[in-house]
């Protein structure tokens, strides 16, 4: 299972459209995700690890991946090699 972290901050104008982007995801892919503010001790050590300068970045199985907001195609791309696919709801379901 691939496993998404975003770095966010507070004053971060980019951050809630990263954030609904990777939330999004989840209805099509199973991955696990976290959301990490970069002030956090959490936050720091990923940041200096990475040399992460700016929010949001996005962080795929302990890879930084994104720096900004990734367009859609992007971000799916890069879910598709590590993440399943959610199996397609029945009709009969509903």
């Amino acid at each position: 299972m691939a496993n998404v972290t975003l770095l966010v901050s507070k004053s971060c104008a980019a951050c809630p459209s990263a954030k609904s982007l990777w939330k999004g995801m989840r209805v099509k892919y199973s991955f696990s995700y976290r959301e990490i503010e970069i002030s956090s001790e959490a936050g720091l050590e990923l940041a200096e690890r990475h040399s992460i300068r700016a929010t949001p970045a996005t962080l795929i199985n302990g890879r930084l991946i994104f720096i900004g907001v990734p367009p859609r195609e992007s971000a799916e791309k890069a879910l598709q090699a590590k993440a399943k696919p959610k199996p397609k709801k029945d009709e009969a379901d509903d």
